[in-house]
């Protein structure tokens, strides 16, 4: 298999496009991907129960999720750029990525236990070991993730990210069958679980690694031109607005379709399906397309459209379809953002661009909360900010492509 190759702003080349990946690593990287999933869905299970088994009070949960937000805001793209720095030695790359992979492990194993112990004491130390946790999430995922960029050509990318999305997909359909489930276990043994898998998947992403291909040694990169500049701005735009419309559309959802027929699981889960089916397919259509090309602006239009009609549907089939349509649109959102963030600034600066579009989800997560702690919109309310958000994602989405058209991503 050849290593992954720049190109050029415009589409790629049907040659290009059509090259394999290396499916072995890009499967392990969505195996990791899901494992982080599976970790957030439990957290977010539990974070309010720890607090209050500690003696905290459940709105400090907010204030926490915020604090995370802004924290990883930061973090995700310092810690991007940082692996690209080490890019050329897979082993120095790893211990960033195993050294988060690790210490999150820990502090999430750490957590119910201190929440059972005394105050003054461990359950003190609560609050901080969530922050703690949260950060160590944000110090490993962009560098890891970031490896898809090593595995496949720019026009095969938006293809490879779908792998990443239908991982990440299935863990969020599961999800609300699997909450009583997970209630029924404890947060023990449900956060040790969720830690051996990010432990175990980290593990296997490393094996995959050293199997494959070294890339030929790389000179230092030349500083960002202007452009570049400008497009990692854009980048950081589009992660947060598109972050923050997925925000108020998954909170929305459930709560404008639930009814007879239709419960907020069933809407949550047909979404997730949706998106899961999906992945794949668009990620096929947009091969050789920088970016998924129509096919993400295809999506993110569906979004906007979508999102504004959920809300007048009254038939419990026509809420699970459209709830199934808007999550297959979303998939063809996130195959193009992600394929973007990692080769829009630079194919040598793939970890800033995973970093800086993260970082655009932990900001959208701050704003989001703090939306929250000041006024709880109505569903019909949430719906028209995320529909408002994706058009202006369309629109950021399309400076980003001028910027990048017609210059030489390398």
């Amino acid at each position: 298999m050849q290593p992954a190759l720049p190109a050029s702003g415009q589409d790629s080349s049907a040659t290009e496009a059509t090259a394999p990946a290396r499916w072995g690593p890009v499967l392990a990287l969505a195996g990791l991907h899901g494992a982080v999933s599976v970790a957030w869905v439990a957290y977010n299970l539990y974070v309010v129960e720890l607090l209050i088994r500690a003696g905290f009070d459940a709105w400090l949960a907010t204030v926490l999720l915020t604090v995370e937000g802004a924290l990883g805001a930061l973090i995700e793209p310092l810690t991007g750029a940082l692996s690209d720095r080490v890019r050329s030695g897979i082993f120095q790359r790893f211990f960033l990525v195993m050294g988060g992979v690790l210490l999150a492990a820990l502090l999430f194993l750490a957590l119910p236990l201190a929440a059972v112990g005394a105050r003054p004491g461990p359950a003190t130390l609560v609050p901080a070991l969530v922050i703690a946790w949260a950060l160590a999430m944000a110090v490993f995922r962009s560098p890891a993730l970031s490896l898809l960029a090593r595995h496949a050509r720019p026009g095969a990318l938006p293809l490879a990210a779908a792998v990443l999305t239908t991982a990440g997909a299935l863990v969020g359909a599961a999800a609300p069958s699997a909450r009583a489930w997970l209630l029924s276990l404890g947060p023990g043994p449900t956060f040790g679980a969720a830690s051996a898998a990010l432990v175990l998947t980290a593990l296997v992403v490393r094996a995959q690694e050293r199997r494959a291909p070294s890339d030929s040694p790389k000179a230092a990169s030349p500083p960002l031109e202007r452009w570049q500049v400008r497009a990692a701005w854009l980048l950081l735009v589009v992660g947060t607005t598109s972050a923050l419309a997925f925000r108020f559309l998954g909170d929305a959802l459930p709560k404008a379709g639930a009814g007879p027929g239709a419960s907020a699981p069933a809407i949550t889960t047909a979404f997730f399906l949706g998106m899961a089916l999906a992945a794949l397919p668009a990620g096929r259509i947009a091969l050789g397309r920088l970016g998924g090309g129509p096919v993400t602006i295809t999506g993110l239009a569906g979004l906007t459209l979508g999102a504004v009609a959920f809300s007048h549907l009254e038939q419990a089939a026509a809420v699970l379809a459209t709830a199934a349509l808007l999550g297959a649109a979303l998939a063809a959102v996130q195959n193009g953002l992600v394929a973007w963030s990692l080769c829009a600034v630079r194919p040598q600066r793939s970890g800033l661009g995973m970093g800086l579009l993260f970082g655009g989800g932990g900001l959208a997560l701050s704003v989001f909360n703090l939306t929250l702690a000041v006024r709880k919109p109505a569903p019909g309310t949430s719906l028209l900010a995320a529909a408002g958000l994706y058009a202006l994602t369309l629109v950021a989405l399309g400076g980003l492509w001028r910027t990048v058209r017609g210059r030489q991503v390398a």
